[in-house]
């Protein structure tokens, strides 16, 4: 069930793991979230957001890979995905396809992710 869960978690982790390449494809940023950019500003935030992507992405992949850290990487994972899909039904209006597509993906992620870590709670515990 550990092995599961890892390919689980290192999944999630290549899920989280690819937009922080927007972060050196900035030309990239507006196609794949179909928005304007209107001022540099809202780059830097932009590609700051890729940043971090990588760096929860690059943990639950580095936990995935040294069996360490299940716990702190499945929930920084999770509070990433869940704070998106809460704010995509929060704001509600007007949100595009694209940013659709991102929750969509993060649902499907975070159903996997939780099922996974839930399974492998149950086998560690016996």
């Amino acid at each position: 069930m550990e092995l599961l869960f890892r390919i689980i978690l290192f999944v999630a982790g290549v899920i989280n793991l690819l937009p922080s390449l927007l972060a050196f494809l900035p030309e990239k940023i507006a196609k794949s979230y179909g928005i304007e950019i209107p001022n540099p500003n809202y780059e830097l935030l932009l590609r700051h957001r890729a940043i971090l992507f990588g760096i929860i992405g690059g943990l639950m992949i580095y936990s995935a890979i040294v069996k360490k850290h299940y716990e702190l990487s499945t929930i920084a994972g999770l509070v990433s995905m869940t704070s998106f899909i809460i704010l995509y039904f929060l704001i509600g209006n007007d949100i595009n396809s694209e940013l659709k597509k991102v929750m969509m993906i993060d649902v499907v992620a975070t159903v996997i992710l939780c099922v996974g870590f839930i399974l492998f709670l149950l086998k560690s515990k016996t």
